[in-house]
């Protein structure tokens, strides 16, 4: 190569305009700031690289460049022999990804991963991208961590089976008295009756709960039950009878509980509950509720069908006290409360709370409806080509046409849809209909319909079945589908996600990385996934003509070196357009390229 490039010197970037020297400085950032080595290299010589790759390599930045290639290699055998693999692979525009020996400007060597990718592969001439990691370190503690384990088990099966008898005869001396130990502490912190925690073991529950509440900034609620007209069964049936109605309500209370929970017999009908660290007030009332239907279903005693309510008072940690007693006397008022309006029915502490608890109820009782009724509407947002303008793909969009409230927009039903769980079918029921119609616009033409995954559907073992069940059902072509996961979402646990990835691409289906950039993005974590796109979040578009040009720029540049497509998401003015084209994004989805609209006007213009 006839060019050389040095730290000093001005590089040109590409998809700049305006402001040159800006753009150049900001390119270097990107570079300089990289926790990978990565290096450009034409006619088999570099023509610049980061710092990172320079300190691996144990070369200055300045002196590296200009070098043949096989400055970095064992031998020129060993740089040919990679050649040969090489050559054809980014000559086909294909990335290459190997592992292989490299050469220290010291002599000295060390297993390196290399990612390769053409700039053009087309063109020759315009060179190559390299991004290195040193992974000598990796191998060498993956062998000495394999020997250690080795020589471990080995003393540990050794010492097992000597410990082993010993550990017997100890388990047969104590057992007895660890028995009875157990049984005595089960009686002093139990009730006798019902096998429920009694008062003093509430306290300490409770009070540790509110630590925790406390120290993490949540709420805790405590819920105050008394049984309707309990005393009427004894009168009527005696005791015993009574008896077991208290075991069976403890039952069914339990039942509605989270493992976390602690629930308490207080003594005669009383009952405390304890849910630790909720979110919100209603997840109170949703419990309550729960309590009520399930406590209300007919009993059946001595061969006679009885029915008994509870009434529930509530009260919320840290509105309603900050300590046990507090709480639990503030619970029992609003339970008397509950029994002044009628009975069967639960009561907040404060009006506030019931009134916001009852509206979230009444709304997640209308979605629970949602679907049976119709009510769920899908709407369908173009993506378009960024250079030609045409559409590409469609991507489907929930709202909820309410019958009283008007269309609900996602933000405000979403999250109450993930917090109860009917996101699952939410989303089954969405995918459905998006396969439906994509089959109708897509066959034959070839444009996808893009759905968006919750991260509770993410997370769903029956993930990929229910795709390949939607899929079949309706006849569209796995090519045709492209399922969005968010940034946020997929780096939260790598392993689950890896394996999830894969069972869709798996199936056919392409995946897209939604939201990137949004949070936090590891470029380690990135390489891994086995991803088709990326969707630059709307932070990162609205920006980009106001100086995040380069961020965005840098995304893309490193998205196509991996062999990844590029969307942008949230386009709204024609300065974020032009940026964004120059940027190099293959995509462009926002108000200014295409509103969302329904399905039959969507349709229209393919007809």
């Amino acid at each position: 190569m006839n060019e050389r490039s040095t730290v000093g010197q001005e590089v040109p970037v590409e998809g700049y305009a305006g402001r040159p020297r800006d753009a150049q400085l900001e390119y270097k950032a990107i570079l300089a700031n990289a926790s990978i080595g990565i290096a450009f290299t034409r006619e088999r010589k570099f023509t610049l690289c980061n710092p990172k790759f320079a300190e691996m390599f144990r070369w200055k930045p300045e002196e590296l460049i200009g070098q043949p290639g096989d400055v970095v290699y064992p031998s020129r055998e060993s740089y040919e022999a990679l050649g040969a693999i090489a050559m054809p692979v980014l000559g086909a525009g294909r990335q290459l990804d190997v592992e292989w020996e490299v050469r220290r400007k010291d002599g000295t060597t060390f297993l390196a991963r290399m990612i390769a990718k053409a700039v053009s592969p087309t063109d020759a001439q315009k060179g190559t991208v390299w991004i290195v990691e040193d992974i000598t370190a990796e191998h060498a503690s993956r062998a000495s961590l394999e020997a250690s384990r080795d020589a471990l088990e080995r003393a540990v099966a050794e010492r097992t089976a000597e410990l082993q008898d010993a550990n017997e005869r100890l388990q047969a001396e104590i057992g007895d008295r660890r028995q009875a130990e157990t049984r005595a502490r089960h009686l002093a912190d139990h009730d006798a009756l019902t096998g429920l925690p009694n008062r003093r073991l509430l306290e300490d529950r409770l009070t540790q709960a509110l630590a925790l509440s406390q120290r993490n900034r949540e709420q805790t609620a405590v819920m105050f039950i008394d049984l309707d007209r309990f005393k009427s069964i004894n009168d009527l049936l005696g005791h015993s009878a009574g008896d077991v109605v208290l075991k069976e309500v403890s039952g069914r209370l339990v039942k509605q509980l989270r493992v976390v929970d602690t629930i308490c017999r207080m003594g005669g009908d009383e009952f405390v509950v304890v849910l630790p660290e909720i979110k919100r007030a209603s997840d109170a009332a949703n419990v309550a509720a729960k309590i009520l239907e399930t406590v209300a279903q007919p009993f059946t005693v001595e061969g006679r069908e009885l029915r008994i309510t509870p009434s529930v008072g509530i009260s919320v940690y840290p509105d309603d006290g900050r300590d046990a007693e507090t709480l639990i006397r503030n619970a029992d008022a609003a339970m008397y409360h509950a029994k002044e309006i009628g009975r069967a029915n639960y009561q907040f502490f404060t009006e506030q709370m019931n009134q916001s608890a009852s509206t979230r109820l009444a709304l997640e009782n209308d979605l629970r409806q949602a679907v049976l009724k119709g009510e769920m509407r899908v709407c369908y947002q173009p993506v378009v080509n960024a250079s030609s303008g045409r559409v590409a793909a469609h991507e489907a969009l929930l709202r909820w046409q309410h019958p009283s409230r008007g269309m609900i927009e996602p933000a405000d039903f979403i999250h109450l849809a993930e917090d109860t769980g009917l996101i699952l079918r939410l989303g089954e029921w969405m995918l459905g209909e998006a396969c439906r119609w994509g089959t109708f616009i897509g066959t034959g033409r070839g444009l996808p319909v893009c759905v968006n995954l919750s991260t509770r559907q993410f997370n769903d073992p029956k993930l990929a079945e229910m795709v390949a069940h939607a899929l079949k059902e309706t006849g569209l072509p796995p090519a045709l589908l492209e399922l969005e996961v968010s940034e946020p979402t997929v780096m939260h646990d790598m392993d689950l996600a890896l394996a999830v990835l894969r069972k869709l691409r798996g199936i056919g289906v392409t995946v897209a990385i939604d939201a990137f950039g949004a949070a936090y993005s590891s470029l380690v974590g990135l390489r891994q996934l086995p991803a088709n796109k990326l969707k630059i979040d709307r932070s990162l578009v609205a920006e980009v003509h106001k100086g995040g040009k380069a961020i965005v720029a840098g995304i893309v540049g490193l998205a196509h070196a991996l062999d990844l497509k590029v969307t942008a998401v949230g386009v709204e003015s024609e300065a974020q357009k032009a940026a964004l084209v120059a940027c190099g994004c293959d995509y462009l989805q926002g108000f200014l390229t295409g509103l969302p609209a329904d399905a039959d006007t969507a349709s229209k213009e393919y007809v």
